[in-house]
């Protein structure tokens, strides 16, 4: 008979791993409806984005995308960080919540304001007048995010991303019927700028009726202090990322005007968009569930690597796939969208590697070190600056097509020389992680691609198709998906089991309801 010591034991350790189950069931849970908001969110807007490219062009394009740099610029110092020192924050009181959103009310409107006074010199320095007007407009935005702050920080930390999902692709699909018929009937720029700001109205509105949360007229200074220690380190780090987001398009902007920023601008958007559907939703619900586990180094080193190997996997043979059928897509939007394909492929390659190396700063920030973070950031920033600089001087007369590959290449410059060789090494470092288990979750990922390209290429060498076939784009993407989740499933026995679950759950519903 066991003695009631070890009956204890045996107890305490069978409720630990019933605990570490129900926290791993719960992020799974988090990821799953974070796709769907990112996969709504992200596929509805990709789709309208393609269609609007088609009706617009790529000067209206490149002028809103000036417009909304700008814009989002000044956004930044809305929020400075608090929303993530909500989340990140161990014990959060109701006082802590009033004291971001009025404190975010207050500065959103003084950021209004600064907006329209200054937008026409930023239209003048993009050499685009027509910008003052546009800016004016969307600056009202920053009010409109002024107001969703603290809720959407209150849902991410409960990793309610249910009610973001259901919120974010109603809004997104309301704005982009009206975004299409505006840009049918020719109302060119401003089809996009009332696609943005209705985008924005809706949002707030929904946000408001499934976030149970209110403030109260309190505000408490102590309560704003206590999370300034974390959020304006972060704040440092997310203003560098701003700008290495954003200065490819600044440069262009400011040396080659909007049409460079246009073609540049779609083809990161595909990138971008493939990227985000692909692993931003376990990014977006990892920085909660590694503040979770920050106390807890065996937990979160296990956490950190699942988040890396379900990254790869969803990403990798996603941006093959994409670069190998950049020529046929870019073709199918209209002929004159052509010169950004080739700045399509390189900028791939840089998002296989944001894959990884965009775990290093939320990582550092989860274990209370973003200071470390925001030096990392900046450091890529400014290294990133100066690279995109030299190139945009050395092709300031060529032609856009040109323009826009040097910028990209400049982009993947940056990435071969500063973030593989220093952001990698320092997230194995932080999370534990050895190098073997870094490449053992990745090889499953790395195999799927060479799965997509070699078809692809094959198609490309035996069926040569010409540019803008509807048919040929289909083929590719039908045969590169074929060969990617053959290979992923022949490969992966974690993912195999995975998918076979699910088919068990989804016949037994089917018979449930029949």
């Amino acid at each position: 008979m066991r003695n009631l010591g070890e009956g204890s034991i045996e107890d305490a350790m069978h409720e630990k791993e019933q605990l570490l189950i129900g926290e791993r069931r719960s992020f799974l849970k988090a990821v799953q409806w974070s796709y769907t908001l990112v996969w709504g969110e992200k596929g509805i807007s990709a789709l309208l984005f393609f269609v609007l490219a088609g009706l617009v062009g790529p000067r209206d394009f490149g002028a809103v995308s000036i417009a909304t740099i700008y814009v989002a610029f000044l956004q930044m110092f809305l929020d400075q960080g608090l929303a993530a020192a909500l989340i990140q924050r161990t014990t959060l009181e109701q006082a802590h919540l009033n004291a971001v959103f009025w404190a975010n009310l207050i500065l959103g409107l003084g950021l209004v304001l600064i907006s329209i006074l200054f937008s026409r010199q930023w239209a003048a320095f993009n050499h685009d007048p027509q910008l003052a007007a546009v800016i004016s407009v969307l600056s009202f935005s920053i009010l409109l995010q002024a107001l969703s702050i603290v809720q959407v920080a209150v849902l991410q930390r409960e990793m309610n991303f249910r009610s973001l999902s259901i919120r974010s692709n109603v809004s997104m699909v309301v704005s982009g019927i009206l975004g299409v018929v505006m840009a049918f009937y020719g109302l060119g720029v401003w089809a996009l700028v009332g696609q943005q700001i209705v985008r924005d109205v809706v949002a707030l509105v929904l946000l408001w009726r499934v976030s149970s949360w209110r403030p109260n007229l309190r505000f408490s200074w102590r309560h704003l202090t206590q999370l300034l220690g974390f959020s304006l380190p972060h704040f440092v780090a997310q203003l560098a990322n701003f700008f290495d987001a954003q200065v490819a398009a600044i440069v262009l902007g400011i040396f080659f005007g909007p049409v460079a920023v246009g073609l540049y601008k779609l083809a990161e958007r595909a990138m971008l968009t493939v990227l985000m559907m692909s692993s931003s939703s376990i990014h977006t619900v990892s920085f909660g569930q590694f503040s979770r586990l920050q106390n807890r180094p065996v937990e979160l080193k296990q956490s950190v690597l699942t988040s890396v190997r379900m990254s790869s996997i969803m990403s990798l043979p996603a941006l093959a796939g994409l670069a190998m059928i950049s020529d046929q897509l870019i073709a199918n939007i209209g002929s004159s969208w052509g010169p950004a394909s080739d700045a399509l492929k390189v900028l791939c390659i840089v998002g296989v590697a944001y894959i990884v190396s965009g775990y290093t700063s939320p990582l550092l920030q989860a274990l209370g070190r973003p200071q470390q973070s925001a030096i990392l950031e900046w450091l890529r920033t400014v290294a990133g600056i100066a690279v995109l600089i030299v190139a945009g001087l050395m092709v300031r007369n060529s032609d856009p097509q040109y323009q826009v590959l040097s910028i990209a290449v400049a982009r993947l410059f940056t990435t071969l020389l500063l973030v593989i060789p220093i952001f990698i090494p320092i997230f194995l470092s932080v999370s534990g992680i050895s190098l073997r288990d870094f490449l053992d979750a990745a090889l499953p990922s790395i195999l799927a691609s060479l799965a997509v390209i070699l078809p692809v290429a094959c198609l490309h060498y035996f069926l040569p198709g010409e540019s803008g076939s509807r048919i040929m784009l289909v083929a590719e993407v039908a045969i590169g998906t074929v060969g990617g989740m053959t290979t992923l499933l022949s490969v992966d026995s974690q993912l195999r089991s995975l998918v076979w679950r699910e088919l068990v759950f989804a016949k037994r519903r089917i018979c449930r309801t029949s």
